[in-house]
């Protein structure tokens, strides 16, 4: 807990203040979607699809609507004529794509399992539940392909035979724009490699996994002829439901408004995409006159979404024999899905993975390509480590397989290779815009008595026991810039804020963004109270209501430590310049901003302290009594601002852990974990702790448990969680943040936002120690997830191969 007192309001920035919204979740006053109730409300629950690829032949939804409570039953072909398609401009990328056709409810064909084909409307969620079982649905099962390599080769069934292909996207990142170009560098690539002194390749597989946020995804819509459509929504990018809900229903767009609750239990990416269910709810609001809500089920959570990762990656490093890492080759396969989801068409992430594949590392050459496949199984969503979870795990895992045929020490190659001076380019054009990679190497390392460890590792081998450390590191956007945002999502990259002060001297911030719990109420509190001279709790904001804040692009890509509070900064700044003049005025001197101080609740001049007003008095005095003002000036308080950085910014971290493997049994323990990282100035240690806490966690529970599998005839296997297992306090141990922060040269505050992309390592560094724990074996891990039977196999292979 911070313990700033009226003498120390500038401490507010980097403290431990205790979040603000705590006091509201841990005693069960949140207010989330479900808690939000309308008169005369209805309840919808959809029928999903029994069948991965299937013809629709008939829905028979007689017995449903003879059930006393139902409203209405809605399939595919009754919105027909009053829904656009789901392909609209506003959710299309700007990338070369073949984006599917589809509609909010499946039409003649489903094409995964759990599909949306039709949606009974009720006056009780248990009747429209007992209903939904009563629709008939006629199916003519289809021939799947679940299988990416598959689903690409010639002959191969088409997910979307329109496209003439199941070829969603591909494309060359390294060489140039060109196809001459890409050759060239290509050919100079081969001879790189054909020159080294040592290669590795192998085929890397990182299975679906993803993230299941506590709270599922759920709508509630309400129609007014005079007013239009109120959307309540747990989504991440309100403002981008409202576009896109405009677009489809065709409501002009003025009677279209979001809101995302207050609370919501977590989204780590999931709730950011558009969703066709919500079209679906907000038409049936708007055909019954009625409001309408869905609230997710479990089961259709993890049958639907978050799931991401699902690549192959063939890597292939080429080094010197002293260590220097001289070129990256990869060929990457991506499972897709169905490609059926607004905004993401699941193969962004994919695509962002392979631009960010080259990581901390310097390469002289690189040669990377992409083909992202459809598949007869649900859509990749967006996940925490946006689809570079997988491809920094073929990295990393490279070069560990690389120090291991040198015989050098992992972190000593590490460290030669690790970008020395910032900005940066790398060989896929990622911009690296500031920041010490070097520092957060060095300091990591400084919490680590490595050769200490090496004599411990070697005495424990000689009783039996096998220890192993592992690294990895990760290059993350902090924020992202509207120059890749644009053409990635076809969405701006700013931020935005609007700050008001009202006459007692309190702030309100409102910020278009909807976050999902990671503490941006507290954190801009902060930066607004160390702004002016105030507490925290002066402070309310209030986010992802589209009638009520500026736009916003969404909470996505670490941007409220970048992006959000930069405008929150800039728009706090505007006001104190416009208060100081008027109290300047008022005093009738001569003086400028800087000339005051903001601090404990009082605005004083510098050079005679005699000359002072409490905040809250001159900020009465502009909004209730505006005479006698300067020339030129009006009353009132209130600022939008804007934000956007004249470069791409990013974050960095490396990670270190060590794991105990029990050779008999292929089990393994974790031991130890240490992060270092760099997130620019920190506004509250705590805050930024709680994030790399759960994202570490995350990229564990990714790497060790977290499975969606699919059977042969494309049916989902794992949509409930005795299936698809999470990790807990019991499977992770105890981690150690660092910190080793340079400020951001192009924030005004000096912050980065991390987060979203932190997961990303960990898959590399726990891999890299178990393979170092197994070196007597001769064992590299290539596949995940990483458990107990499939390092049992390898330990197996290798006894007997000697």
């Amino acid at each position: 807990m911070a313990t700033n007192t009226k003498d120390d309001t500038k401490a507010w920035m980097g403290a431990r203040l205790e979040r603000k919204e705590d006091l509201r979740l841990i005693t069960g006053q949140g207010r989330y979607l479900g808690d939000v109730v309308l008169p005369g409300m209805l309840y919808a629950v959809f029928v999903r699809s029994e069948y991965a690829h299937a013809k629709i032949v008939s829905i028979d939804a007689s017995e449903a609507l003879a059930l006393p409570g139902v409203v209405a039953v809605y399939k595919g072909e009754d919105l027909m004529g009053k829904v656009k398609s789901m392909r609209q401009p506003v959710l299309l990328p700007n990338l070369p794509a073949k984006f599917p056709e589809y509609w909010a409810l499946a039409v003649g064909t489903a094409k995964f399992h759990g599909e949306p084909v039709a949606v009974v409307v009720a006056r009780d969620k248990y009747v429209a539940v007992d209903a939904a079982e009563l629709v008939a649905v006629e199916y003519e099962e289809l021939p799947v392909v679940i299988d990416p390599e598959a689903a690409l080769a010639d002959g191969s069934t088409l997910v979307h035979p329109d496209s003439g292909t199941n070829e969603i996207f591909g494309m060359t990142f390294t060489g140039g724009a060109t196809e001459e170009e890409q050759k060239k560098n290509e050919a100079e690539v081969e001879a790189i490699f054909a020159g080294a002194d040592v290669v590795v390749k192998h085929r890397f597989r990182v299975h679906r996994t993803g993230v299941t946020p506590m709270e599922p995804r759920g709508c509630l819509c309400d129609w007014s002829d005079a007013d239009g459509l109120t959307a309540w929504i747990t989504t991440q990018r309100p403002h981008i439901d409202r576009l896109g809900l405009a677009d489809i229903l065709e409501i002009p767009a003025q009677q279209v408004r979001v809101i995302a609750p207050r609370d919501q239990g977590g989204g780590f990416g999931v709730k950011a995409p558009f969703f066709r269910e919500n079209v679906v709810v907000a038409f049936a609001a708007r055909e019954l006159g009625r409001p309408v809500r869905w609230v997710e089920s479990r089961y259709e959570s993890l049958m639907n979404v978050g799931q991401e990762r699902d690549q192959i990656n063939v890597c292939e490093v080429a080094a010197s024999k002293d260590g220097k890492l001289l070129a990256l080759r990869n060929r990457g396969i991506a499972d897709n899905g169905t490609g059926q989801t607004g905004v993401y068409w699941g193969f962004v992430m994919p695509f962002l993975g392979a631009v960010e594949m080259p990581n901390g590392y310097t390469w002289g050459k690189g040669d990377i390509k992409l083909r992202v496949a459809t598949t007869n199984k649900a859509c990749l969503t967006p996940s925490r480590a946006f689809g570079h979870f997988p491809t920094r795990f073929a990295v990393e895992r490279s070069i560990d397989m690389v120090a291991h045929r040198l015989g050098m020490e992992p972190s000593d190659l590490r460290r030669k290779n690790i970008v020395p001076q910032l900005p940066y380019t790398s060989v896929t054009g990622e911009y690296y815009d500031s920041g010490n990679f070097l520092k957060v190497w060095d300091n990591l390392m400084t919490h680590i008595d490595l050769p200490a460890f090496r004599r411990e590792q070697a005495a424990a081998r000689a009783q039996g026991r096998y220890l192993g450390i592992g690294f990895a590191c990760g290059v993350e956007l902090s924020g992202v810039a509207s120059e890749l945002l644009v053409p990635m999502e076809n969405q701006p990259g700013y931020g935005a804020a609007s700050v008001r002060l009202d006459p007692r001297g309190k702030v309100h911030v409102y910020g278009g963004d909807a976050p999902g719990g990671q503490g941006h109420e507290t954190t801009v509190a902060q930066v607004v109270a160390a702004t002016f001279g105030i507490a925290p709790t002066d402070t309310v904001v209030t986010t992802g209501d589209t009638g009520t804040t500026p736009f916003g692009a969404g909470t996505i890509g670490a941007r409220a430590g970048s992006y959000f509070v930069s405008a929150v900064h800039k728009a706090c700044q505007e006001l104190k310049k416009k208060i100081t003049r008027i109290l300047a005025h008022d005093l009738a001197l001569e003086a400028e901003e800087e000339d005051f101080e903001f601090a404990n609740g009082q605005v004083t001049l510098i050079r005679d302290r005699s000359q002072t007003k409490t905040f809250r008095e001159i900020v009465e005095r502009i909004i209730m009594a505006p005479v006698n003002l300067p020339e030129g000036e009006v009353g009132g308080l209130d600022a939008t601002a804007f934000f956007e950085a004249l470069k791409p910014m990013i974050c960095f971290n490396a990670d270190f852990c060590v794991v105990e493997v029990n050779a008999d049994s292929g089990e393994f323990k974790i031991l130890r974990w240490v992060s270092s990282e760099d997130v620019g100035n920190v506004i509250n240690p705590m805050i930024v702790d709680g994030q790399m806490h759960g994202a570490i966690v995350q990229g564990l529970s990714n790497a060790m448990f977290e499975q969606f599998i699919y059977d042969e005839r494309g049916q989902q296997l794992t949509a409930d969680f005795e299936r698809y297992k999470l990790a807990t306090a019991a499977d992770v141990p105890d981690l150690q943040i660092t910190y080793a922060s340079t400020p951001c040269p192009h924030t005004p505050l000096g912050t980065r936002g991390i987060g979203e992309g932190r997961p990303s390592s960990v898959s590399g560094a726990l891999s890299n120690a178990v393979c170092d724990a197994l070196a007597p074996f001769g064992i590299e891990i290539t596949e995940l997830p990483l458990r107990p039977d499939a390092v049992w196999r390898q330990i197996q292979a290798a006894k007997a191969a000697r």
